[in-house]
């Protein structure tokens, strides 16, 4: 007959959501400090996939910086970055043979993976011309379960952050507002863009017909993420986006959910539809739970079109 005690369970080695969005907010705001002392007159720039989708030496340097600060204050986290892919855990407890973690039971073993979604300089176009229209974007994951996100424009001025509870704007508290009606809406949005125009040429022009019908303005700002924290702050009703990355989106999805706006996202033709909404390319964020019903019939749409292709 057993009498001893129970054992207790491990302790999580998991950070709180404040203290993950802490950590990302460091990262970001070396990044942001090294942006602010550069010289942007006369940027090189190199193509990656096409002469829209460009690439500074300046974008490398950011996500370096933010990885080697991202892996300082938690060695175990898994980072996503634009410019250099997915870099796994490190030495995550319980990895190598005789790790203490080992002798303490499985749980460390089994607790989910921290990942960092990390956009050095979201909007480089707008960077590379001299626009002040870009930021550094990390989104922070425990698991499959978006929980922290900042959205830091250097230039700009203004960090968006949001962690467990209300989204902030440089550490004021965003205060929920409904989504405006159509005729009096602002729409942030590259939708139509070159991939989508090139891909389906006759959806695109109809599209882009009604869309600047239906709503009050229509403007792109060159920067998903940016777009994301305007709707988050209540400055636009919404944005919609069609071929879009996590590491573009996985900050400005929790600072909208955390600041009271509503999302619907779509798989697109490469993504499962029970994947994460941030692991999914296409997106609708409205400003508050009220949805714009063009914008997600027309996303409808374009994954049917999408489907019909597979």
């Amino acid at each position: 007959m057993n009498t001893s005690a129970p054992s207790a369970p491990a302790a999580s080695t998991v950070p709180t959501p404040t203290e993950l969005l802490e950590i990302a907010v460091g990262a970001a705001a070396l990044a942001a400090d090294h942006i602010r002392s550069l010289d942007r007159d006369s940027l090189a720039r190199e193509y990656k996939t096409s002469s829209k989708d460009i690439v500074t030496e300046h974008d490398r340097a950011c996500e370096e910086m933010i990885v080697a600060e991202l892996r300082r204050r938690l060695p175990t986290c898994r980072i996503v970055g634009e410019e250099g892919g997915e870099r796994p855990a490190e030495g995550a407890p319980g990895d190598q043979p005789g790790d203490p973690a080992t002798a303490a039971g499985s749980q460390a073993a089994e607790e989910p993976v921290v990942s960092f979604f990390v956009d050095p300089i979201d909007g480089t176009s707008n960077f590379a011309a001299g626009l002040p229209l870009f930021c550094v974007s990390i989104g922070v994951a425990v698991g499959d379960e978006l929980v922290a996100g900042v959205i830091d424009a250097p230039v700009l001025g203004t960090v968006f952050t949001a962690a467990d509870g209300p989204a902030m704007i440089n550490g004021v508290p965003i205060t929920p507002r409904p989504t405006k009606p159509a005729k009096d809406a602002m729409l942030l949005s590259g939708f139509l863009g070159p991939r989508v125009s090139g891909q389906f040429p006759e959806y695109a022009a109809r599209a882009g017909i009604e869309i600047n019908a239906e709503y009050s303005a229509v403007r792109s700002l060159g920067t998903a993420a940016l777009e994301l924290a305007y709707v988050a702050a209540g400055w636009a009703d919404a944005t919609s986006f069609a071929t879009l990355n996590a590491w573009d989106v996985a900050a400005g999805f929790h600072i909208v959910k955390q600041a009271g706006g509503s999302l619907c996202t779509w798989p697109g033709s490469v993504v499962a539809e029970d994947a994460p909404a941030h692991l999914q390319p296409a997106c609708v964020a409205c400003a508050g739970p009220e949805r714009l019903e063009l914008l997600d019939r027309l996303q409808d749409e374009l994954q049917q079109l999408r489907d019909a292709q597979q």
